[in-house]
């Protein structure tokens, strides 16, 4: 089961904002976006599809969406070095220098922004919570 649907991408997540993902694409990438979810929550959501919140909606179609865009300028201006922001440009030689290294874009600025979308959405539902159950009051 999907954690997220296109309609709810489109009119719940961006609320009337114009959708990067385009209709046919986003199943694709929603289910790309729970893999990533189902890592940090231990498969919790897999197993129960009744924890699927708005918050577990909204991080669906966040990564989704982050995802989606570090494709498409990995197909289109990656291959270029255009992921960042331009730090010098020579005019006379036609010449440009990119500065890569705080892109979300590159394979370890997703990874970053993936932990931080999942931290964002996520960091308050006991969803990302890896230890056992506590008994009785904790020991201070």
């Amino acid at each position: 089961m999907a954690y997220v649907d296109y309609a709810y991408y489109k009119d719940g997540y961006l609320l009337g904002k114009a959708p990067a993902v385009p209709d046919k694409e986003f199943m694709f990438w929603e289910r790309l976006a729970e893999k990533e979810i189902d890592t940090y929550t231990y498969n919790r959501i897999r197993r129960n599809t009744s924890l699927i919140s708005v918050e577990v909606k909204e991080c669906t179609c966040a990564i989704a969406e982050l995802l989606y865009k570090a494709d498409m300028l990995a197909e289109n201006g990656l291959k270029e070095g255009m992921a960042g922001a331009m730090t010098s440009y020579s005019n006379d030689g036609q010449s440009g220098t990119f500065d890569v290294s705080q892109s979300v874009y590159t394979e370890t600025g997703k990874r970053n922004e993936v932990k931080r979308l999942v931290n964002l959405y996520l960091g308050r539902t006991g969803l990302l919570y890896a230890g056992g159950v506590c008994i009785g009051e904790p020991k201070l």
